[in-house]
């Protein structure tokens, strides 16, 4: 008995996600951190030196960040709740790796956000990634959906530059 899909079937769902990222979602910046290449603290558990691969230029859905307010023993700032939808597709399409928790995504490198992104675009550190769209209760996936969140104090931004 053989797969329940076979490779035009996969690739018919594949051109079908890409191409609803593409029309409905925004161009956006992937940057990866190369794991391999990445030398941990043993005390702290934190990157020395950090190793990160990209930016790769893909389509995304991105829903609109939710702003929370938060104040502790720091002071006062902000988080905001984001989600993205990235085609698998897509990601192969630039050889790019697939995602994973730590990663970043730069958004929106507009003028119309430079205000608030200090010229460049808004960064979000990816905090879960699921594989998604299972097509027909099978192993094959279409997409990544990722929640992110952006830190007004200790932003994802801070990672790109050397530590």
């Amino acid at each position: 008995m053989g797969s329940l899909l076979d490779d035009s079937e996969r690739a018919l769902f594949d051109s079908v996600t890409t191409d609803l990222n593409r029309l409905a979602g925004d161009q956006i910046n992937y940057y990866s951190m190369n794991r391999p290449n990445t030398k941990i603290d043993p005390l702290y558990g934190e990157a020395m030196e950090r190793s990160i691969d990209g930016p790769y230029r893909v389509a995304a859905w991105v829903k609109w960040p939710q702003q929370n307010p938060e104040a502790d023993e720091h002071g006062f700032g902000f988080t905001f709740d984001g989600e993205a939808v990235i085609a698998r597709a897509e990601l192969d399409k630039v050889r790019a790796p697939y995602p994973y928790e730590g990663d970043i995504l730069e958004m929106w490198r507009t003028p119309f956000h430079d205000a608030d992104s200090l010229g460049k675009g808004l960064f979000f550190d990816i905090i879960r990634v699921q594989n998604d769209g299972h097509v027909n209760d099978s192993p094959s996936f279409v997409q990544f959906r990722m929640t992110l969140k952006r830190r007004t104090q200790f932003g994802a931004e801070r990672k790109l530059s050397p530590p």
